[in-house]
């Protein structure tokens, strides 16, 4: 079930030119559920610590839960996307961002995306 998930994974990893070392772990939990979790290290300390529960329901592989955590080379926090249910109060929720700043409203993105962000942080963009 995982397995194809996997090779995406990697293969975005490869198309990250910024990336210094990476694991990740899947684990088939059953037929019809998983995860991968890893960490990416990337040339300047930034890492990547990352979650993601899959379901595979008639059809279709579905992401249920996810956690991407963005930190830098001292451990402060620059991102971090997740779907945990507790700010109710956001109107995307469950799927918000946190930043330094503060809680912001977020569409549920992808690990791509979330490299594509950290390429972006890396050129100084917003």
């Amino acid at each position: 079930m995982l397995r194809h998930h996997r090779a995406a994974i990697e293969a975005a990893i490869q198309d990250c030119m910024v990336i210094a070392t990476y694991n990740l772990n899947v684990v088939q939990l059953s037929p019809a559920a998983g995860y991968i979790e890893g960490e990416i290290m990337f040339v300047d300390g930034i890492r990547l610590s990352f979650f993601e529960f899959w379901r595979h329901l008639p059809g279709v592989l579905e992401r249920d839960k996810y956690r991407y955590h963005v930190m830098d080379a001292k451990n402060h926090l620059i991102f971090r996307y997740d779907n945990a249910p507790h700010h109710r109060e956001i109107s995307t929720f469950p799927h918000h961002k946190h930043l330094p700043s503060g809680l912001r409203e977020s569409t549920p993105p992808r690990l791509v995306d979330v490299l594509a962000e950290i390429e972006l942080f890396f050129l100084g963009l917003p």
